[in-house]
């Protein structure tokens, strides 16, 4: 009997959590979508994108969308509901885990972000949530995270615009 309450309490106590936890997915505002923020971004900036994310400061979503500008990094922060710059940081006050070698390859990319973006979701049919600019045997690529596609996550040659999902080891 004891063990049937236990369970009893914990199945309404699951129950109680998962729908609190859809009440506030279903409250959370709607973002612009990686594409627009980036877009935003390399207008506010005039700069070339080469990697955006989404992520919570200060209680506010917004995406950070890192930067070249003539072969200097730079990042923006986009307000991720209304689409509005909320800060752009100049390339002498940034510091990122990126070398000469990968900015120059971010800005001479045959492609924007925006349309490697528009790439990957219509031959997905998901859409980006992260993508990122990675380096592996001297190739440069993008990772890329994906929300309601098949694979979640497919990496972008940086050249050639080839899509491949990746497998977990």
């Amino acid at each position: 009997m004891r063990i049937a309450k236990t369970f009893l309490i914990a199945a309404l106590a699951t129950t109680g959590l998962t729908a609190a936890a859809v009440a506030q997915t279903a409250a959370a505002p709607q973002t612009i979508g990686v594409a627009r923020a980036v877009a935003a971004a390399e207008q506010a900036t005039g700069g070339r994108a080469f990697e955006a994310d989404l992520d919570t400061e200060r209680g506010v979503l917004v995406y950070e969308i890192d930067l070249v500008k003539d072969g200097r990094p730079m990042e923006a922060t986009i307000d991720a509901t209304s689409g509005q710059v909320i800060r752009q940081t100049q390339p002498a006050k940034l510091r990122l885990p990126f070398g000469q070698e990968d900015l120059k390859a971010a800005q001479t990319a045959p492609r924007t972000l925006s349309e490697t973006i528009a790439a990957v979701e219509a031959a997905t049919k998901g859409r980006v949530t992260d993508i990122g600019l990675e380096r592996e045997g001297g190739r440069h690529y993008y990772e890329v995270e994906l929300a309601g596609a098949q694979d979640r996550e497919v990496r972008v040659d940086l050249r050639t615009g080839a899509i491949s999902p990746v497998i977990d080891d």
